[in-house]
């Protein structure tokens, strides 16, 4: 796992010395994601490559990047790993004869992939998650690439005239003419969900390549300031079509064939030549991967977990019965006050735009302590999306079959009456309770499971009413966008999550938490080919009479005892709630004052004040909009820091 930066200057770089410093300087903000080498590569045409290595695959001198194919056409820097690099290079070397390879590094197989059969050629053929940059010498073209589900980060976006990109948003703000406006479309998201979805950042002039993409940009559309279209190669939604339109021609996924795939999938992700571990909750994805790797391996595998205090969120005690099911060396961090307000703490460094889901404070402690004895994790991050894990699927689905039962006009009178009692109801009991009532009204009003799946994992549903300015809330899960057409209520939510959900906000999580730290994590589940496979299962095939991840469940029987991980699901967060009334309440206190909310004209003032003053003054219940404030205020105090102690040569 690594970091890359860089820039593309119209016109090219008269100093190529000064371009090196400004590329060296974006470079090392990413260092805690390669701690082990640095490089940079500048062509005075007007590119320039920064990168930061953490060395996993050829410890050597071999795999330093920036790399040159060896024709010396293509220059190349990778984050992430391909998984099948050494197939991919059995076919190279039928194709072309036995090479003088310079190293076993998977960056060297992918260089010259490319330069036998082209970029967008060379990227189907590769199964990891990765986000790399390439440039053509001879075309002059810089192509930017993302693994097909987006494990990998990658950032692009204009500063000034140049065309700037990296794996962080913090690499591109030492960039002189990096534009810092903030997206008042991304705040509003951003308070609705707890993390800012689909292209968008939180910056206006910065986005997100997506997923299964690729982007070309080329001197003329550089100096047009012309930004072209992220162009698919891998489309999560045809995906889905595909695998609908298999199951109804009765070619349907097999348990045999999902357990082939995924031994196969956790075999090659404990491929490295630095030490392997596993997180293990004790839950259904990650017992299932631990048990895989424990089954396949000759090997003692290490595995961690975290645990709290606060019995309802503590699962510490669920992974030890497995792990010493499964014969693990287990380890199990208990989060003390000082564990949480450190790391709270340090989350506005960590993250370079607004992030709200707290889970980001446990992950962080895991992947530190994994940290120490390991440098590449496995995790069981994808199996709720992609075969129906959550309860809101189930519960959604129930909602329906009663409403469907109900007279029209019984529908009407009873969601009239339920919208009627909302605002009475939350001003004696919260907002929490008030939410719970629109939902309910919603459900019996039209029965859309798009919008009621929307406002079960929305925090705010009129997070307009949040911001200085107003505005609606953007409604960005059921705009269109995730259509599916023909599909079941629980095939377009478990859609929406894998498209939204799951990229946006659990793979960012999880990549900024290890990466913070220098650990790579990856996630088995996610091999492009169980994505595929997930939409071959037929919905009642993954989920029936309330239970979800039925196939994943199946293979976990093989491997552990069903009464060690058949209990209701609890999920991988944080008792913030209590910490916001005890160890967290005086950072908070100082974040919601008038004065702080008031500092950048963003807010309003007197709504989110009343949230706070609810919570922490009359105990009217919890928000969860409330800790997406508290995010997002501690985030803009860290900007202001950057912008306040940026130098003369980085001023605009």
């Amino acid at each position: 796992m690594c970091g890359i930066v860089g820039f593309f200057i119209p016109g090219g770089m008269a100093d190529g010395r000064q371009a090196e410093e400004l590329v060296d300087r974006m470079r090392d903000r990413l260092v805690h994601r390669g701690p082990d080498d640095g490089g940079s590569w500048i062509d005075r045409t007007g590119i320039a490559f920064g990168f930061r290595r953490l060395s996993i695959i050829d410890l050597s001198p071999a795999g330093h990047q920036p790399m040159l194919s060896g024709d010396g056409r293509y220059v190349i820097m990778m984050n992430g790993e391909i998984y099948n690099f050494a197939d991919i290079r059995a076919e190279i070397e039928a194709a072309r004869g036995p090479l003088a390879w310079r190293g076993h590094s998977d960056t060297e197989v992918m260089a010259e992939a490319i330069a036998l059969w082209g970029v967008e050629a060379a990227i189907r053929r590769a199964n990891g998650m990765f986000a790399f940059a390439v440039w053509d010498r001879e075309e002059q073209v810089l192509t930017l690439a993302r693994d097909r589900i987006g494990k990998k980060p990658l950032y692009y976006g204009w500063a000034g005239e140049a065309f700037v990109f990296g794996s962080e948003l913090k690499a591109l703000w030492p960039f002189p003419q990096f534009d810092f406006g903030i997206s008042s479309e991304a705040l509003n998201e951003f308070l609705q969900l707890g993390y800012v979805p689909g292209e968008r950042t939180i910056f206006a002039s910065t986005f997100k390549l997506p997923g299964g993409t690729l982007l070309r940009m080329d001197q003329q559309a550089l100096r047009r300031r012309q930004m072209p279209r992220p162009q698919p190669y891998w489309d999560l939604r045809q995906v889905a079509l595909a695998g609908l339109d298999a199951q109804a021609s009765g070619q349907t996924a097999t348990e045999e064939e999902l357990d082939t795939v995924l031994r196969d999938a956790v075999a090659r992700r404990m491929v490295a030549d630095v030490p392997v571990g596993a997180f293990l909750s004790g839950g259904i994805d990650s017992s299932l991967v631990t048990g895989v790797m424990a089954a396949g391996s000759t090997n003692q595998v290490r595995s961690f977990s975290i645990g709290f205090a606060v019995k309802e969120w503590n699962e510490a005690e669920h992974a030890q019965s497995v792990a010493t099911h499964l014969g693990t060396q287990h380890e199990e961090l208990y989060v003390t006050p000082a564990d949480l307000i450190g790391v709270v703490k340090d989350l506005p460094g960590i993250l370079d735009e607004p992030f709200a889901d707290d889970s980001m404070i446990p992950t962080t402690l895991l992947c530190r302590m994994a940290r120490r004895s390991v440098t590449v994790a496995l995790s069981g991050d994808g199996g709720d999306e992609l075969f129906a894990g959550y309860a809101r699927y189930a519960a959604i689905d129930r909602w329906l079959s009663h409403r469907a039962k109900l007279p029209g006009f019984g529908r009407s009178l009873a969601s009239t009456l339920v919208n009627s009692l909302a605002r009475p109801v939350g001003r004696v009991s919260g907002t929490r309770m008030e939410r719970r009532f629109l939902l309910l009204g919603s459900l019996l009003d039209h029965g859309d499971p798009d919008r009621v799946h929307e406002m079960l994992v929305s925090q705010s549903l009129n997070p307009g009413a949040l911001l200085a300015e107003g505005g609606d809330a953007n409604r960005p899960l059921t705009d269109g966008t995730f259509n599916l057409g023909r599909s079941s209520a629980i095939d377009r939510m478990t859609f929406i999550d894998t498209a939204s959900y799951l990229i946006d906000d659990i793979l960012a999580k999880v990549d900024r938490a290890s990466m913070s730290t220098s650990l790579e994590v990856r996630c088995p589940l996610l091999d492009y080919r169980i994505i595929e496979m997930s939409w071959r299962f037929p919905t009642g095939a993954k989920c029936h009479d309330g239970t979800g991840k039925l196939p994943l469940r199946a293979l976990l029987y093989r491997h552990v005892p069903r009464e060690l991980v058949d209990r209701p699901k609890m999920g991988f967060g944080a008792p913030v709630e209590v910490w916001l009334r005890n160890e967290l309440r005086e950072w908070a206190e100082a974040l919601m004052s008038r004065e702080a909310l008031g500092r950048h004209g963003l807010l309003n003032v007197t709504a989110c004040r009343r949230l706070w003053e609810d919570f922490a003054h009359h105990n009217r219940g919890w928000n969860r909009v409330i800790w997406n404030i508290l995010m997002f205020q501690a985030w803009h105090e860290a900007m202001r820091s950057v912008e306040a102690t940026r130098s003369p040569l980085m001023a605009a």
